[in-house]
């Protein structure tokens, strides 16, 4: 009889894990079931026109995941199933990470947006002009971004792996400043890339080591780390890209050890959602460091390097790293993109609604701002204040 009852308990358990992360939203009624075949459909259509292998994302409302799920495949050679616990590289949303690192040590007060960078890494050359923490946090030091350069020098940039990061700033720490700092916008993913020192010499811990206990391991990111080469990622799914027949290729090697802190993680859509719900919950940030975080300091294509000038600029703001706008019904969003290794990914934050979104397709080309805040229409649509209460 014990044997009997231990065999159905055991099967019952297997049973309920056997049951999909996306059908967590089907339990509770029908009309969620029907919003999480729309948000499945509604994926199904990014891979249709985008021609993505497989594309992945995870709602959460309220602090519940409300869907996690994919179409596709996030691995074309074996036929691996695309998920809401594929493990993707996530590029630039990785300094929307490291930039909470920053935050936590400027809170702890060991050290000050305004200090000059060469504080904490005395190798990066002086410029013209004073460059500080700050600068490199609003995209306005004047260092540059990738270049045609970098693209063609393949031996230095996606082959090599760099176990020291000072090694790693000699890509770019040398040459002329686009600007004097402070003058213009400029998006750098190299001036992003400086706070991995910054963090290492304020902390004195290793970068990664840093994220894990401090950020990954209280908000219960467990399938976060560092895009690694030798490592082997359980659930890890691969990038795609197009050449130039148009023909679905593997997307070129790249060691990112160049750029952690600048496009060098890898995660998942849940993991991300769990991130934004440990800092909207005030576990990773005071309430006093998040209004720093999420300072408008200006519109972005207002105070573009180079851009035209326009009439009425697309009211997109600045954070600290941070991207700030609103939607269509006035409702404040928080978020960022990030593409590498043909990966596209995108995470939103409507906080004053109780709505997240993290959006990933394993396609280097595709919209990915555009389908992220489209999928968040169709959630925010859904939640009206009744639901939420």
């Amino acid at each position: 009889m014990f044997k009997m009852y231990s065999f159905l308990l055991l099967s019952f358990c297997s049973l309920l894990i056997s049951v999909p992360a996306s059908a967590q939203w089907t339990r509770s009624s029908n009309e969620s079931q029907e919003e999480t075949a729309r948000i499945r459909n509604f994926l199904q259509r990014v891979a249709n026109e985008s021609g993505a292998p497989g594309v992945s994302a995870a709602v959460m409302i309220q602090g519940r995941m409300a869907f996690s799920g994919g179409v596709g495949f996030a691995d074309l050679d074996n036929q691996v199933r695309q998920t809401g616990k594929t493990v993707h590289n996530i590029g630039s949303i990785s300094k929307a990470v490291a930039v909470l690192a920053i935050m936590q040590l400027e809170e702890q007060g060991l050290l000050r947006l305004d200090d000059e960078i060469q504080k904490y890494l005395p190798y990066f050359p002086r410029k013209e002009k004073p460059i500080t923490i700050r600068h490199i946090l609003t995209h306005t030091s004047g260092i540059r971004h990738y270049n045609q350069r970098d693209s063609e020098d393949q031996g230095v940039k996606r082959m090599r792996h760099y176990e020291d990061f000072e090694e790693a700033t000699k890509l770019f720490r040398d040459d002329p400043l686009l600007f004097m700092p402070g003058d213009y916008y400029n998006y750098s993913s190299f001036s992003s890339n400086l706070m991995h020192g910054i963090v290492e010499k304020v902390s004195g811990m290793p970068f990664e080591a840093y994220l894990k206990k401090n950020i990954w391991e209280p908000a219960g990111m467990l399938a976060t780390s560092f895009d690694v080469p030798s490592r082997i990622v359980a659930h890890r799914g691969k990038g795609y890209v197009r050449d130039e027949k148009g023909v679905l290729i593997n997307a070129p090697y790249e060691d990112v050890s160049y750029k952690y802190a600048g496009g060098g993680i890898v995660s998942t859509p849940e993991d991300m959602l769990y991130l934004v719900k440990a800092l909207n919950k005030g576990h990773l940030l005071r309430n006093s460091t998040l209004d720093k975080l999420y300072f408008k300091h200006f519109n972005i294509r207002e105070k573009q390097w180079g851009a035209k000038k326009t009439d009425n600029p697309p009211p997109v703001w600045q954070g600290l790293i941070w991207q700030i706008g609103n939607d269509v019904k006035d409702r404040t969003w928080y978020g960022h993109s990030g593409t590498v290794k043909g990966t596209r990914s995108y995470l939103l934050n409507f906080p004053d609604d109780g709505v997240i979104i993290a959006l990933q397709a394993n396609i280097g080309s595709i919209p990915i701002d555009e389908y992220a805040h489209s999928l968040a229409q169709m959630v925010l649509a859904e939640v009206s204040p009744k639901k939420l209460k």
